[in-house]
């Protein structure tokens, strides 16, 4: 089987789970267990990780740059490195140079901490819309028109979900977090104590140059 039909950075482990991929529940497989092996979901038959696993990545500090385009609409563009929370075991992971394009749909929820600091929360969904294994030449959907019909689709999905959500009254309010005069949050705090110990350590810098 190509390792990149599976999910990003797993292939079949023989010993055990990755350190940072948490045990999903009993699944339905087609052909045997494992990573490998073909799963049913609802009537999907899908491979990698069993729904349910989880990973947890931490994101190297970068460049969020985005651009105004239309009223409502800004264009980001965001490039790092994602590490493993701990090392994955020997063997484990997609060969280097496997590439997956996801589709991510979520929601980024800011509050302003100071005149130059913003509280920032990220959560959504992200679609696997393609992969190419590091001996291919070409991606899993190799043609340009082939994406962007894929896109469509998955943003249809997305669509489809919002619509099936509980219905609501139309007079009810978004929820609004209240703080009281001089109250701040733990992630504000912790914000500006890493803001200031940043600065002290700039400050050292200089002096030392």
């Amino acid at each position: 089987m190509d390792p990149a039909v599976l999910d990003e950075e797993e292939n079949p482990l023989e010993d055990g789970l990755a350190d940072n991929m948490v045990a999903p529940s009993k699944q339905s497989y087609a052909a045997g267990g494992g990573y490998n092996a073909l799963k049913a979901y609802k009537g999907q038959l899908y491979s990698g990780m069993a729904v349910g696993g989880s990973h947890t990545w931490n994101y190297d500090p970068g460049t969020w740059k985005e651009t105004k385009e239309e009223p409502d609409l800004w264009r980001i563009d965001f490039q790092t490195n994602k590490r493993r929370a701990r090392n994955a075991p020997k063997g484990s992971g997609a060969p280097v140079g496997t590439e997956y394009h996801w589709l991510i749909v979520g929601h980024q929820h800011v509050r302003k901490v100071d005149a130059n600091t913003y509280a920032t929360h990220l959560t959504g969904a992200k679609y696997k819309l393609a992969h190419k294994s590091a001996t291919a030449e070409t991606w899993s959907i190799p043609t340009v028109r082939g994406q962007r019909e894929r896109e469509v689709e998955l943003l249809e999905d997305a669509r489809n979900r919002v619509q099936g959500l509980p219905p609501v009254l139309a007079s009810e309010k978004v929820k609004v977090d209240r703080l009281e005069k001089g109250q701040q949050k733990l992630d504000t705090l912790f914000s500006k104590a890493a803001l200031k110990t940043g600065e002290a350590r700039d400050a050292k810098k200089r002096k030392r140059a």
